[in-house]
């Protein structure tokens, strides 16, 4: 058991372990130094000299005009932090989500070739067909068009020059989704009705949105310019000279037009043995890839019996029809 033995000085009694106990005042104050060092906190009378400096400072804070924390908060800055991911998050799926409609058109501009010794004029065959594919999560729309119209001009020592129109009957568009033609009959319905050429409008109004139209303004990336260079190949009993290219142009849609490029190829046919510089007798223009058409830039969406913005069956478009129809088309044009 230690004894304690008194000691010189009155700093207090010393154990007999040779360790001195300071008097209570000395042990508050190093207390008080080792808890700014070590960050502890202190006990006792200690303790209230270690927070009185705090109090005044806090005194000081409070009465100051601009109330302001001293340290921001690790939870209210990761709270801003996911706030600004989430809005940022959310603005951007906005964004690709909102589809603006495109510019009101009723018509597009002639689309002619500049005049020269070489262009050749065609018609487009009045029973040309395109397909239309419309994949989506519930259902797989197939349809299909089955008139055309139009014209080219074929500028053939330079086919950069080659301009024209294409025009696509769409009141003639039948859908062969199901196979049944119960089915398919009513689908091909409120497929008229959506593009406003069905029995829900009026006459003029029907006659307003019958023709997509395609108008050539320009062609690059051509695997041959002069028609003259390319060589023949067999096809039947005729020669053909083939050249890929790309269309830049303006399409029109249900009285919406928007800018499209159309990756093409098109086959020039001749009697067989015919001299290059002859004239072809038919021209056959088909997409490589299919046209991307947004329906929504066009305002194609459900209308109801009278024609109007069907609200409730809004639901549908991205999931049981897309909102993208892809459209091919392999046309033929011949001297008028």
């Amino acid at each position: 058991m230690r004894r304690a033995l008194p000691i010189a000085g009155g700093v207090g009694p010393r154990f007999d372990c040779g360790e001195a106990r300071p008097a209570p005042l000395a042990v508050a104050r190093r207390r008080r130094r080792e808890g700014r060092r070590k960050k502890v906190k202190p006990r006792g009378r200690a303790l209230v000299l270690w927070l009185e400096p705090m109090a005044n400072r806090s005194i000081r804070r409070t009465t100051s005009p601009v109330l302001r924390s001293p340290r921001p908060r690790l939870g209210a800055g990761l709270a801003a932090l996911a706030c600004a991911a989430t809005l940022a998050a959310t603005g951007c799926s906005k964004k690709e989500e909102d589809v603006k409609l495109a510019p009101v058109a009723s018509s597009l501009a002639e689309s002619k070739a500049p005049p020269t010794s070489m262009v050749a004029k065609y018609a487009i065959d009045p029973k040309g067909k395109t397909t239309i594919d419309m994949p989506a999560p519930k259902e797989h729309i197939k349809a299909e068009t089955t008139a055309s119209g139009g014209s080219l001009d074929v500028d053939l020592m330079n086919l950069a020059n080659t301009r024209g129109e294409v025009k696509i009957d769409m009141s003639t568009i039948t859908t062969h989704t199901f196979d049944d033609p119960k089915q398919d009959g009513t689908q091909t319905e409120h497929a008229r009705n959506w593009l406003e050429v069905g029995t829900l409008v009026t006459p003029e109004e029907r006659e307003k949105n019958r023709w997509a139209l395609y108008a050539i303004r320009s062609i690059d990336g051509l695997s041959a310019a002069d028609v003259t260079k390319i060589a023949p190949t067999k096809d039947g009993e005729g020669d053909v000279r083939t050249v890929t290219l790309t269309a830049h142009g303006e399409f029109l849609l249900h009285g919406r037009k928007v800018d499209k490029e159309a990756p093409l190829e098109v086959a020039l046919h001749y009697p067989s043995g015919a001299a290059a510089t002859s004239t072809p007798s038919s021209v056959v223009v088909k997409t490589k890839a299919p046209f991307h058409i947004t329906l929504a830039e066009h305002d194609v969406k459900p209308r109801d019996n009278f024609g109007k913005l069907a609200q409730g069956s809004l639901s549908i478009l991205g999931t049981k029809v897309a909102n993208v129809a892809d459209v091919s088309f392999e046309l033929r044009a011949t001297s008028p």
